[in-house]
């Protein structure tokens, strides 16, 4: 199973168009989206674009209007839910989280995660910023983010069982 992973996308529908190009060339079986959507337009738009994928996503500390997102996320047959969202694949269960405070708050939760050997991944969004790291054997991943504020947009791709992560950067 390969897994499809998103962030921060803050409205910025024409880097979500172009990450959505690249990762329709990896032939993903699910995408996630890790927050801050923030306008329900950009959900219409993911689920317009991945046709026929099953799509989690959580929200982020940037979504507002959450009770519209439900809705579009509902019309759309997008599962969206709070954070934390725990998926569970071929026996796997994956920890799903925007992020807390700054980015060492939600680096230390994730870490204090994987520690626990409950998961089998641990991704967020939240920080911006690509991250990859494997402690204990758990994959720690974070996309980094669609909108391209602080960083090149980017997103990663998720190999399941194996929990290879690979981080790709859109120009």
């Amino acid at each position: 199973m390969i897994l499809g992973v998103i962030s921060d996308s803050h409205d910025n529908i024409k880097n979500l168009e172009k990450v959505l190009n690249q990762i329709s060339k990896f032939n993903v079986d699910v995408l996630i989206h890790l927050g801050d959507f923030i306008s329900p337009f950009m959900l219409k738009f993911l689920a317009e674009y991945a046709k026929n994928k099953k799509i989690y996503a959580i929200y982020g500390n940037n979504d507002g209007d959450k009770l519209y997102l439900k809705r579009e996320a509902d019309l759309y047959k997008i599962q969206i839910e709070e954070q934390p969202l725990i998926l569970n694949f071929d026996g796997h269960s994956i920890f799903l989280f925007h992020g807390f405070g700054d980015s060492e708050k939600t680096l230390s939760i994730a870490y204090s995660l994987a520690k626990s050997k409950v998961y089998s991944s641990i991704i967020f969004g939240h920080i911006h910023k690509p991250y990859l790291n494997y402690v204990n054997g758990i994959l720690l991943l974070s996309p980094g983010e669609v909108a391209g504020i602080f960083n090149k947009p980017s997103f990663a791709i998720i190999n399941v069982p194996s929990f290879s992560g690979k981080i790709f950067y859109i120009e």
